[in-house]
């Protein structure tokens, strides 16, 4: 795992993106919120200043607006996307 996002952190992430995927395709709005908040929150405070932390804060945002928005299909997008900047990051560090 790369020295900058620590095993722990982006399993913690992935889950979150996941779940709050999950729970937009099961029209579970509150509880896609609620999984985007705590991944906002553990990117702010467990993530050095760098691209990962600032595109997945970017991200936690555009799905906050998305949802409230109406549009949970771009919502979801973002989460998807978010994932596959998780799952680069970890290809990355198996490359190292």
């Amino acid at each position: 795992m790369s020295s900058d996002l620590p095993s722990d952190v982006h399993a913690v992430l992935t889950q979150l993106a996941e779940e709050g995927e999950t729970a937009i395709s099961g029209a579970e709005f509150d509880t896609a919120r609620q999984a985007v908040a705590t991944a906002e929150t553990v990117s702010q405070h467990k993530l050095p200043e760098c691209e990962l932390r600032s595109q997945l804060l970017h991200g936690c945002e555009q799905v906050h607006t998305a949802l409230d928005d109406g549009h949970p299909d771009a919502a979801a997008e973002y989460l998807r996307a978010m994932n596959r900047r998780l799952a680069a990051v970890a290809d990355d560090s198996l490359s190292e």
